[in-house]
């Protein structure tokens, strides 16, 4: 439920959306904890519709992208919705849906954390990637694993992570496809702190919200005034289009039945 400061509320079906003006943050949780949070279409609608709101709350210093449930952030896209007989056209127009969320997030004009309350895979590093900030939980672990699939990332998010850690480090993390433990993934720069309850979590958001709203919006317009992200948006839609070709395979439709048979 999306509960608005004087304005209309608004229903979501797969996320949850919580504004609280008095602390002055939104929190918005992925909700389909049965499919481990997994990104349909209809939930990429209502993300995009969700930070159009939260943008124009002009008291809003953070934004928190988080997952319901103890098990996992997110664990990539619904492979039952970008599954089936379908063209590379349409694979495409199907994940630009939820590329545009990611760069949403990218540009959003105020700090934006991934608060990763459990496990997250493939599609769901490309989301945590997308925030500025990522908060994991502890003995959480998470991978690029789209490689073990034939594919490569179909959100843009292999393009952001370039820009989010080591080069050497993110190309060896999306070419081996491994999982790794947030322990190794902090020590690379990833994740930004671990926590291992609710307290913890909260003080890591407590500096950005004692903080007046002109500031981090500037923080965070200084941050994307940077070189690193002038080409993002383009390299982002090279790489979706990229995995758009790989998508119709044989070898990704057969990696793909397999894993829906388990």
């Amino acid at each position: 439920i999306k509960t608005g400061f004087g304005g209309e509320s608004m229903s979501y079906e797969t996320i949850l959306y919580e504004a609280n003006k008095e602390s002055g943050y939104i929190k918005i949780t992925l909700n389909r904890p049965e499919k481990r949070n997994a990104i349909s279409l209809q939930m990429a609608d209502e993300l995009k519709d969700a930070l159009t709101q939260a943008k124009k709350e002009s008291w809003l210093k953070a934004l928190l992208l988080t997952g319901a449930g103890e098990q996992a952030f997110c664990s990539g896209g619904d492979l039952h919705d970008f599954h089936g007989d379908i063209t590379e056209q349409e694979v495409a127009g199907m994940l630009r849906k939820v590329m545009v969320v990611l760069y949403e997030l990218v540009r959003f004009p105020i700090p934006t954390i991934s608060l990763l309350n459990g496990h997250s895979r493939g599609g769901g590093c490309e989301l945590a990637s997308a925030t500025d900030f990522r908060l994991a939980k502890k003995d959480s672990t998470h991978g690029f694993i789209q490689g073990k699939l034939g594919i490569i990332p179909g959100f843009g998010g292999g393009a952001l992570l370039y820009r989010r850690i080591d080069p050497t480090n993110a190309f060896y993390w999306l070419s081996s496809s491994k999982v790794f433990e947030s322990d190794q993934l902090k020590g690379w720069g990833w994740i930004q702190a671990i926590f291992s309850s609710k307290m913890e979590a909260e003080s890591f958001l407590r500096p950005f919200l004692d903080k007046n709203v002109h500031l981090m919006r500037h923080f965070k317009q200084q941050l994307l005034s940077q070189p690193s992200f002038n080409e993002v948006k383009a390299e982002m839609e090279k790489e979706m289009l990229a995995c758009a070709s790989l998508w119709v395979s044989e070898e990704h439709k057969n990696a793909v039945d397999s894993f829906l048979k388990r």
